[in-house]
């Protein structure tokens, strides 16, 4: 199981970096061009608009999935104290309620603009498809997220961020001090 979920989330890490590789590319070529020689990239804006759902998604489900997510843990330790089984329950109930919200509020939005038949202003590209594929992302977030709550049965973890190190360097570390 924790294999699968490894597997899946290094691909969405790859799809993220790539996409972000691409956006900057694009981003270059497309200032150089516009400024050095009075030639834009046609439709540079909108490919990376379509870039950017990629990345944020695949991104999103990716750290959801290591448990990398950004923290804030001052009052963490005297919440651990007094509460331990109280917060981490909190704190996975809130993050799967959350995720869950964004997911339905992106297949919503998507349904909208499937019926409403938009396209998008360059390509004349559907538009619904964007949310849509925000929102698989989010679903496959969403079965990652699931799985490594049952995994690790909810000890996702009160993590020290070391700078520089992942959390699975931190993780190592911690377990063999």
């Amino acid at each position: 199981m924790s294999r699968l979920i490894k597997t899946v989330s290094q691909v969405l890490g790859i799809i993220a970096a790539v996409g972000l590789l691409a956006m900057m590319i694009l981003t270059f070529v497309d200032v150089v061009g516009r400024y050095g020689f009075h030639k834009a990239v046609f439709g540079a804006a909108e490919i990376i608009e379509h870039l950017m759902v990629l990345t944020i998604f695949a991104g999103l489900a990716f750290v959801t999935a290591r448990n990398d997510h950004i923290t804030v843990t001052l009052f963490d330790p005297w919440i651990e104290r007094h509460f331990p089984f109280f917060r981490r329950w909190v704190v996975v109930g809130f993050s799967l309620a959350c995720y869950l919200l964004v997911t339905w509020q992106l297949f919503e939005h998507g349904i909208a603009l499937l019926r409403s038949g938009k396209r998008t202003p360059v390509f004349d590209v559907l538009q619904w498809y964007q949310p849509m594929t925000a929102a698989v992302l989010s679903i496959i977030g969403l079965v990652l997220f699931a799985l490594a709550v049952i995994h690790t049965r909810g000890r996702l973890g009160i993590q020290t961020h070391v700078a520089g190190a992942s959390s699975n360097d931190v993780n190592a570390n911690q377990t063999s001090v």
